[in-house]
């Protein structure tokens, strides 16, 4: 799954782009709710996007349940 920090009102926010229509550097975790968890937990966005992002959680809503898998 892809997912952009977007700039808003001063902040960079983490937006889903699963289409790759938004500009900007992407992020991508598996589609497993448990891989978004992850990388929030261990503030891989954040890394990724080389500086503070503000992640709503909600995000992980309409991810699968499905388990990550790793080394894949």
């Amino acid at each position: 799954m892809r997912f952009v920090a977007v700039p808003r009102g001063g902040e960079r926010v983490l937006m889903r782009d699963p289409d790759g229509a938004l500009g900007g550097r992407g992020l991508y975790t598996c589609d497993a709710r448990a891989c978004f968890m992850a990388a929030v937990e261990r503030r891989g966005f954040a890394r990724a996007a080389r500086g503070a992002v503000v992640i709503d959680e909600a995000l992980a809503q309409g991810l699968g349940d499905a388990q990550a898998v790793r080394g894949a």
